[in-house]
């Protein structure tokens, strides 16, 4: 059976990552499916994983692992939920979204509730299972004693206290109870991990990352599973955070401040003085262990490490019994909240038959901040080429972590050279040349698969592409009409000779130019782009150096001043408020550093 294992939150990866051992036990097929912002900490990067849903369509998968609350509607597969958490007094917990044909519980507390809601909705089944993160529980508790015992010797203490409160604003202790836990590194010398969730406020977590900094016995944590932590601490200080429960099935004592949970089975307290009391209290009696238990049985009675299997093994049998989902039904309203959030189904998909292979080419110096998402936005190319000029900032080493890709590096002398030398790596036919900057839609990966695959193809394609203001599409401002050839047949195309910057492509045949638009990530910030356009018209003015021009004041006056007035005025850049302002500035002062290293070019030709 084919499974995706769908990720929108770093937490996902802890809850299903059990679940991928037993597929890889059982030699199944999966993928990973993450948000973009994951990509940089998933763990598993030499296993199948895409950010595009439009792979997904392709997969066509039998089963989806969802620990979140969104799966798209239109995806091949059982949608199947198995929650975040153990939090069930948290707004949304029982809230039926329909996006789901099953419900893994993890104990009867929540098997009850969601066959309430079965009996009124219909349309989806409840089976209990356990849930998969608490697997090491029951297969391997005692994991981390050896490197907890060595911590405590280091820092000459007895106890690890965990401190893991919510991200939500209404319920986070984090503020109130700052000053309280550096008081209880203070007065106790017990270690004391701070464990955030991904989403907490930026505020709170440089206010903690200083208090490590000034106290040894205070360690910030930044590892995603927190797993490994419960185990470690012998006491757990939190709030409103599913992680209470957790760490209660431990069997360990737990703090809260000001939980809003319905059925306290721990100490909770509401002033925010008094945490070091209650601390002493709990790691010196047991007054709640009986609660706990009940607390338990309720919540997770599975101690067997054994949930994941339960899971795997129940949606397999909901195949067996009653076939494979195509899609999910839906009301509009819900429709249209998937597709804002994953994009629209890509309609005439590409049938997955390969007839001609691509090959994915970039050219980088310094790309960092690009270099795996571009990366990963061409894997579904056959063959990936990278040309570096001797990257310093990190960007070689991040691209030999790819297998897949093929690395040179050479000194830059200008982009037709360097296209070229790259071209002729190719061992494909068909060129699928990105910058760094530049995105595919699925839309339009689709239909470059679709293109290079059909009977009649031109001989080169034009992209039109869409301009990103730091996140923020430019609508005018001139790059409403932006194109450019992104994929041709390398035995039909070269580069002019002739241009050193802004390329131009020698074409012998059909020209045609693609529907959708691809993404063009420019302007990250004033600094960066401003050099872009610095570094251009430094470039322009060697070509016009080579062809003997003669700058004059009409160059270094009405030049850039037209410039400017030809993207703002003419091409509507005003309607970009005052980002057209600043795009319209930048390509004039382009204008004004060309002839100016033309002009200095020239001098040192004379002298």
């Amino acid at each position: 059976m084919k499974f995706i294992l769908f990720c929108q939150n770093a937490y996902a990866f802890g809850i299903l990552a059990p679940i991928r051992e037993v597929l890889v036990a059982q030699e199944d097929d999966f993928i990973w499916y993450l948000s973009k912002k994951l990509l940089h900490k998933f763990p598993f990067k030499n296993e199948p994983h895409t950010t595009s849903i439009l792979d997904l369509q392709y997969y066509k998968s039998d089963v989806i692992f969802v620990p979140g609350n969104e799966v798209p509607y239109y995806l091949r597969g059982l949608k199947t939920q198995i929650f975040h958490g153990l939090a069930g007094e948290k707004k949304g917990h029982f809230r039926i979204r329909h996006y789901f044909d099953l419900y893994l519980t993890q104990g009867p507390y929540f098997t009850n509730r969601f066959n309430e809601l079965k009996a009124k909705h219909k349309d989806f089944e409840v089976i209990e299972t356990g849930w998969p993160k608490l697997d090491v529980y029951g297969t391997d508790r005692n994991r981390y004693d050896a490197e907890k015992e060595q911590l405590l010797k280091e820092h000459h203490t007895d106890k690890i206290i965990l401190y893991a409160p919510t991200f939500s604003p209404s319920l986070t202790s984090a503020e109130d109870l700052l000053g309280e836990i550096e008081k209880l590194a203070v007065q106790t010398g017990y270690l004391i991990f701070i464990k955030f969730h991904d989403l907490m406020d930026v505020q709170f977590i440089e206010a903690y990352k200083t208090l490590s900094e000034k106290y040894g016995n205070i360690i910030f944590k930044e590892e995603k599973n927190i797993i490994k932590y419960l185990l470690q601490a012998d006491l757990l200080i939190s709030d409103t955070s599913s992680v209470i429960y957790e760490f209660l099935l431990l069997d360990k004592p737990a703090i809260s401040y000001k939980t809003i949970a319905e059925h306290i089975r721990w100490d909770n307290f509401k002033e925010k003085s008094g945490l070091i009391d209650h601390v002493l209290t709990n790691l010196n009696s047991q007054v709640f262990s009986k609660q706990r238990k009940e607390l338990n049985a309720m919540l997770h009675p599975y101690s067997d490490g054994k949930s994941s299997e339960r899971m795997v093994a129940a949606a397999k049998e909901y195949i067996k019994k009653n076939g494979v989902p195509e899609k999910r039904n839906l009301p509009l309203f819900r429709k249209l909240k998937i597709d804002a959030i994953f994009g629209k189904p890509i309609k005439n998909l590409w049938d997955g038959k390969v007839r001609n292979k691509i090959s994915a080419l970039l050219i980088t110096f310094n790309e960092i901040a690009n270099i795996d998402e571009v990366l990963e936005n061409i894997q579904f190319a056959d063959e990936i080429i990278v040309v570096d000029s001797y990257s310093t900032d990190g960007t070689v080493e991040r691209i030999k972590t790819n297998s897949r890709v093929q690395l040179f590096q050479r000194p830059f002398i200008n982009y037709t050279n360097q296209k070229s030398f790259a071209m002729k790596q190719a061992s494909n036919d068909w060129i699928l040349f990105l910058d760094a900057d530049e995105r595919l839609t699925d839309a339009l990966k689709n239909e470059v698969l679709l293109t290079v695959n059909s009977e009649n193809a031109a001989e080169a394609y034009m992209f039109y592409r869409t301009f990103m203001f730091q996140k923020k599409i430019l609508r005018f401002s001139g790059w409403q009409s932006d194109k450019n050839f992104r994929l041709f047949r390398k035995s039909k195309a070269s580069f002019t000779k002739d241009r050193i910057v802004h390329e131009t492509l020698n074409v012998d045949g059909k020209t045609d130019v693609l529907n959708h638009k691809l993404i063009h990530y420019s302007y990250t910030n004033y600094e960066d782009y401003k050099g872009k356009m610095i570094k251009y018209g430094q470039m322009k003015a060697q070509e016009e150096f080579e062809k003997n021009y003669k700058p004059n004041l009409y160059h270094f006056t009405l030049r850039p001043a037209y410039r400017f007035f030809n993207h703002y005025f003419l091409r509507l850049g005003f309607l970009d408020g005052k980002k057209g302002i600043i795009i319209s500035y930048l390509n004039a002062l382009g204008v004004y550093s060309r002839y100016k290293e033309l002009k200095r070019l020239r001098q040192i030709n004379t002298n």
